[in-house]
């Protein structure tokens, strides 16, 4: 048994204890630090994961604004025919294509 005195008069008294005890508290601090290892590394996981959905996000809205933009044009006879014509390869009814070849 070992006795420590403190500045303020205080005893502590530090007692040998049975080896099932001193392993029992061993085996409780040693899972203790695995368990805080454990959670620090589903941590960084998790926020990685949110960086990157944020990432994904930003570019999701502005795919959509390019979208929403494009609709908006769209609304026009002229625009919708400079679609139909560049796009879809179509052409007006009224012209008349002559092939040289």
């Amino acid at each position: 048994m070992k006795i420590f005195r403190t500045k303020k008069n205080v005893q502590v008294v530090v007692r040998s204890g049975p080896l099932a005890l001193k392993i029992a508290a061993s085996l409780l601090i040693l899972f203790s630090i695995m368990a805080l290892v454990a959670l620090r590394w589903v941590h960084n996981g998790i926020q990685e994961r949110t960086q990157d959905l944020l990432t994904q996000s930003a570019g999701l809205e502005y795919a959509n604004q390019q979208l929403e933009e494009k609709i908006d044009s769209i609304g026009s006879v002229q625009s919708i025919q400079d679609i139909a014509r560049e796009e879809l390869g179509l052409i007006d009814p009224n012209v008349v294509i002559i092939d040289t070849q």
